[in-house]
């Protein structure tokens, strides 16, 4: 029973969030939301930056299921017989689904980057959070770099940011213009990264 009260207040967090923001929301209202007393959501989450790191976690494992159903592992590394590029693929469309699926998981997400600016405990989820995603990408780009007949300049920790940071800026478009062809967009990056990968190499271009 107490786990599916700590649940119950994480789910009425996720709701009340979403729908008012960090800074507009009390403790006195998650508990509300969950049709509980205040002192009991206090008893489980000492404070409200607690909480939200429990609900983004909670928010983020309908997401990770996905990727994982997918063959995709947000930690673990690739498949010995994974296809780099056949994953990046995927990446891309699962990026555009994700984005249809869980679009209260972005508002939540980018709610949270904004509060973590001036909160260290914040800060702290976000990096982790950030670190994570960006980890994942990486690792699927040294697996693409690894192929390529003449490797980048820029390392796969590099690409990874580059690719992190633009996709969550379609993300962040999405979410403040919901008419905004984010499927457009995704696909226009990963036409530039694929292009970027298969590309014919410097040093052939200039022989020929």
């Amino acid at each position: 029973m107490p786990d599916q009260t700590k649940e119950r207040i994480i789910e009425a967090a996720y709701r009340a969030l979403v729908k008012r923001g960090y800074h507009e929301t009390s403790m006195k209202d998650i508990a509300a939301e969950a049709g509980l007393a205040p002192g009991l959501a206090h008893y489980y989450f000492e404070t409200k930056e607690d909480l939200l790191v429990a609900t983004i976690e909670h928010a983020c494992a309908p997401a990770m299921r996905a990727w994982e159903e997918a063959g995709m592992s947000l930690s673990g590394p690739l498949p010995e017989n994974a296809d780099p590029m056949g994953f990046a693929r995927m990446g891309f469309d699962l990026a555009k689904q994700e984005l249809k699926s869980y679009r209260s998981l972005f508002v939540l997400t980018f709610d949270m980057f904004g509060v973590g600016i001036h909160n260290p405990k914040i800060a702290a989820a976000v990096r982790s959070f950030i670190d994570e995603r960006r980890a994942f990408i990486a690792r699927i780009t040294q697996g693409v770099i690894a192929g390529m007949p003449e490797p980048p300049t820029a390392s796969a920790d590099a690409i990874a940011a580059a690719l992190w940071g633009s996709l969550h800026g379609i993300y962040l478009q999405k979410v403040m213009d919901p008419g905004f062809d984010a499927d457009a967009a995704i696909d226009a990056l990963s036409e530039m990264a694929i292009a970027f990968a298969t590309a014919t190499p410097t040093r052939f271009r200039q022989e020929g």
